[in-house]
């Protein structure tokens, strides 16, 4: 009867409207991702990192090559940018390469517009950079305060955001708010530590500006106006605006997510298990999908409503949403889940506000922790409601009938079957303790860690001169190795690949450099040349 009772409740489970979503897929990274895209359709998924990878739109990869720490594409993803360190690339939807330009300095943010015709690029030192398509420099600007102003010039940017567009970009630093049309020239600033912000966000035409912090969340509008300031009991973790800017979404460490309107009154607030750390709008803003610490990702609909829920294996720290609100990804530190919306009506509706503001939780900062690499099958799964206008009765029915003939089966089966040697058949008023499996002798399956770089500890204890020392040797002995030639100078090397011979000149100049130059290097300095070098590494391996 135990197992029949097992069996009843998963009948009841399914009979009652909790339901499977259209399958998952899953898809494991090599190294940390740190950022997803989904093209308007959702056929494109995008994931940046260590090796940036373009999936299709069930979950097939369709290359991994580039290297970017930071990453994004255009709304069909026939334009992808990708910024590692002082490095900007800008490559096609096959991954071939359409052009490449060096940064004044390192990347620290990218922000590019739906046609992939504006990139805006922020370094490490205030400054924000913008480009054109073609990858020609239009403007710089500078968030920075004047030199005399000590400790309160420095601009430490946090967030930038394009516009639909991309005839405006925002930004958000330590030290403000700053806002600029696509071509780089300033339209308004609101300077000062107290003025500045963590996120930024912009709606389609750039009319709406929201800016989080760790005490408000605001609205202005184009002309920098601000429209109402909503002030929170804890800091904001992450902050999102619909298309036409009637709605401002944004999570608290209180483990909340609320909608304010265009005036800036609650509409609704929903209570996740954790942080939430992304959100993304569908194009109407009638579905949006959030994920957080709880390892949960959220799809809600425009009413606060909650349509499923997934569980991932770790925190989930993006997610994307494609434009009509069906599909959708989410991506933890090591993994992207893909799953296709339901329709119908919400499970539940959020209540329009929070009783009471729980304390917030602590979770550590910093990265999550990693999952491990290798493809794996996801055990997340979707609830929802059956859709509106169909009845949950005659399922329910089918499935205490399903449950009796099953149970009855087994029962009679486990009377009628021949006892096994030294087993004794459970009696009708006993109660029957099933024999425990011995556990399988087989070995578990071991997960490969990727192998380390040569100048990967020198790098990790702070060793930058001696990691581009090695970076160096490496590059050589790579030459040597696929042409057979005889390399002892730099111009052996160089006569060895005549086709990277332009390229190679830059790397190696760079490497002595960092390796030898006055000052200390900066570890994005190193990054930069080591994505060079894997640049150049696969480029020597085609010709060979």
């Amino acid at each position: 009867m135990r197992y029949a009772t097992v069996i009843l409740v998963a009948c009841l489970l399914l009979a009652t409207g909790v339901q499977a979503g259209a399958a998952l897929w899953t898809h494991s990274m090599p190294s940390g991702i740190t950022d997803l895209s989904l093209s308007r359709d959702g056929s494109y998924v995008l994931a940046g990192g260590e090796r940036v990878c373009l999936l299709a739109g069930n979950g097939t990869p369709l290359w991994q090559q580039w290297v970017g720490a930071h990453a994004a594409c255009s709304a069909d993803a026939g334009r992808i940018v990708i910024a590692n360190g002082q490095l900007l690339t800008l490559v096609d939807r096959d991954g071939a390469l359409v052009w490449r330009q060096d940064l004044p300095g390192a990347c620290t943010r990218l922000g590019v517009s739906a046609d992939g015709k504006c990139i805006v690029v922020a370094d490490r030192f205030g400054k924000v950079y913008f480009y054109n398509g073609d990858g020609k420099l239009r403007a710089t600007a500078d968030t920075r305060g004047k030199p005399g102003d000590g400790a309160a010039a420095f601009s430490e940017i946090r967030s930038v955001a394009v516009s639909e567009k991309g005839e405006y970009a925002a930004v958000a630093s330590s030290r403000g708010v700053f806002y600029f049309t696509g071509a780089g020239r300033k339209v308004w600033a609101h300077e000062g530590s107290v003025a500045g912000g963590t996120a930024v966000a912009v709606s389609g035409n750039g009319n709406e500006v929201a800016v989080g912090s760790d005490a408000s969340v605001r609205l202005l509008d184009r002309a920098g106006k601000v429209l109402w300031t909503h002030r929170c009991s804890r800091p904001v973790t992450s902050l999102a605006i619909s298309g036409n800017g009637s709605r401002v979404l944004f999570g608290l460490q209180d483990n909340t997510l609320t909608a304010l309107d265009r005036e800036g009154e609650e509409v609704w607030t929903f209570a996740a298990g954790g942080w939430i750390r992304d959100i993304a709008f569908s194009a109407d803003g009638s579905r949006l999908l959030a994920g957080g610490t709880d390892r949960q990702a959220y799809l809600l609909d425009g009413a606060g409503g909650l349509l499923g829920s997934w569980n991932l294996l770790d925190w989930v720290n993006h997610v994307a949403i494609s434009a009509d609100g069906t599909a959708g990804v989410a991506a933890t530190s090591r993994e992207v889940v893909g799953f296709a919306a339901p329709a119908g009506t919400s499970t539940a509706t959020a209540a329009p506000t929070v009783a009471s503001t729980p304390a917030a939780t602590t979770v550590p900062t910093g990265t999550p922790t990693a999952v491990p690499t290798g493809t794996s099958t996801s055990a997340a799964t979707l609830t929802a409601s059956p859709p509106s206008g169909e009845s949950g009765l005659p399922l329910l029915l089918a499935g205490l009938l399903v449950c009796g003939v099953v149970a009855g089966a087994g029962y009679l089966y486990r009377r009628a079957a021949p006892a096994a040697a030294g087993e004794v058949p459970p009696e009708i008023n006993e109660e029957f303790i099933p024999p425990v499996e011995e556990a399988s002798e087989e070995p578990l399956p071991t997960v490969e860690d990727a192998p380390p770089t040569p100048w990967g500890v020198s790098l990790a204890e702070g060793r930058v001169r001696e990691a581009a020392r090695i970076l160096s040797r490496e590059m050589t002995g790579l030459i040597r190795d696929r042409t057979g030639a005889r390399v002892l100078r730099t111009a052996d090397a160089l006569a060895a690949c005549p086709d990277q011979r332009e390229d190679l000149a830059r790397f190696f100049a760079e490497a002595d450099r960092l390796a030898y130059g006055p000052g200390n290097p900066a570890r994005e300095e190193f990054e930069a040349l080591e994505a060079a070098y894997l640049r150049l590494a696969e480029a020597i391996g085609r010709v060979s």
